[in-house]
This record gives structure tokens, sequence and C-alpha cells, in this order.
């Protein structure tokens, strides 16, 4: 049996990209999945495979924007409520540019377009990792997975806003992660690097990388980190593209009994 069997996770963006591909994973694994997203209508598409996949007692598609406190509050609340706990939060849910997706120079940007972006990126992993953590604390045990980028360790001309916030995740889990790791709670980051998403489209005529990783080896890696052992502290997990299939590394701590 998975050791995510029974498990109750809960995944922002959890309609498109990886995201999706986490709460499909998870259901095959025989978690008991709460996918949060914006879009009724995936909400709707992505809810009748979760149902084929793992039974209709065992999801639940919440309707909620992560940049706002009180859907975030929701969310948490509907899950304990449905399934008596929290065990998994993976924070997915994430934008490349705000208004029409533009290529933008920091001087050309809006106010509007930058807070889009952050407000989307970053204050909505805060407000969805302070929503679960009462849950995870009474528990005693939980794990957190923040998405984040190797953007969020090398900054790219014209997607200062991503960079900024996606820098912030990694600083953010950082500081949560040695906060709450006496009550048993996890908290990590999985830093993609070229994935192919939804969000290739917006990068009009900028050169596309000789390699991408489908959402779906992102989805395994993420898998994984929920069940590698105890004794071993991943702060920051690194996943690209490499010649020959999959290469990752980690940055951070890697303790073996």
């Amino acid at each position: 049996m998975s050791g995510l069997a029974d498990r109750v996770a809960v995944v922002t963006g959890g309609t498109v990209g990886i995201g999706r591909q986490v709460c499909l994973a998870l259901a095959e694994r025989g978690a008991r999945v709460v996918a949060a997203g914006r879009s009724r209508r995936r909400l709707a598409e992505l809810e009748a495979e979760l149902v084929r996949v793992a039974g209709a007692e065992n999801c639940l598609a919440f309707a909620g924007d992560v940049r706002r406190e009180p859907d975030m509050e929701r969310m948490a609340a509907r899950a304990r409520e449905r399934f008596g706990r929290i065990d998994i939060l993976v924070a997915a849910a994430g934008i490349l540019r705000g208004g029409d997706g533009s290529l933008r120079l920091l001087r050309d940007m809006t106010v509007a377009e930058w807070d889009e972006v952050l407000d989307t990126n970053l204050q909505g992993v805060f407000l969805a990792n302070r929503a679960v953590l009462p849950v995870m604390i009474r528990q005693g045990a939980g794990d957190i997975i923040n998405l984040s980028s190797t953007s969020g360790r090398k900054g790219l001309a014209f997607d200062t806003a991503y960079c900024a916030s996606k820098f912030g995740v990694i600083g953010l889990t950082e500081a949560l992660a040695r906060e709450v790791a006496r009550y048993g709670v996890r908290v990590r980051s999985l830093l993609p690097g070229a994935i192919e998403t939804g969000m290739w489209n917006q990068n009009g005529p900028l050169p596309r990388p000789g390699a991408i990783l489908p959402a779906e080896r992102v989805g395994e890696m993420i898998l994984w980190m929920l069940e590698n052992p105890e004794d071993m502290d991943l702060d920051a997990v690194v996943i690209e593209p490499a010649a020959r299939g999959l290469h990752s590394g980690w940055l951070g701590h890697h303790r073996a009994a």
C-alpha cells in the first residue's frame, strides 16, 4: 500500500499544469484529494476524473481564489469538515505575468500587473499555508510543499515580478520550516526548471529551451518528496530536464539517522 493512502491532500492551482497532475497522481496513490481552483468549469472536469480514479467519497472540488483570505480559510475548513484532517498541502497556484501577459521591462510594468503576480504567487502561498497550519499543528504532523522555480534562485529579464515572487516563496518556506518543525510539520519547496504548461503560451517571441519537462514528471517528484523518509531533510528540491531523462538535486540538509 502506498504511503499516501488515505492521507488528505489539499492542492491549490489544482485545475491546470502541475497542480492538476499532482491531484490525479495523489488520487491514483490512494490519497483523499481536495482540489482548489478558480475556474468552475475546469474544476468540474477535474472532479469527474478524480471520481473515476478514486470515487466520489475521496475527492472534493473547491472553487476559490488563493489571493483571497476568506477563500483560503473556507478551503481549509471544508477539507477538515469533509475528511477530518489535513495531512498535505501542495501550493501550486501561480501565474507568469499579470495583465494581458505581455512581456514587460520593469520600467514599463504597472503596479496592477506587479500586484497580480505577487498576490497570486507569494501572497497566495502565504494564505494557503496559514490556513492549513492550525489543523496540522493540532495533529502533530503535516507536509507542505510550496512551488517555487529555478527563477527563484536566478533572475530572468522581462519577468521581474515572477522572479521576485518565486524568490519570496523560497524565503517564506525556509522561515516557516524552522517555525513549525517542532510540531512535526515539514515545509519544503520545489524549484522546477522549464516545464511544459500553459505558461509557455505567454512567452511570445522568447525562444523555448531545448529541453522541457512534462508536468507529469514534476508531479512524480512531488510524490517522492511526500514519501521520502522523515530522517531526510530536503529544504528545496530542484528539478530540471537533463540531456537524458530526469535530473534533480536538492538544496539544504540531508540528515540520515
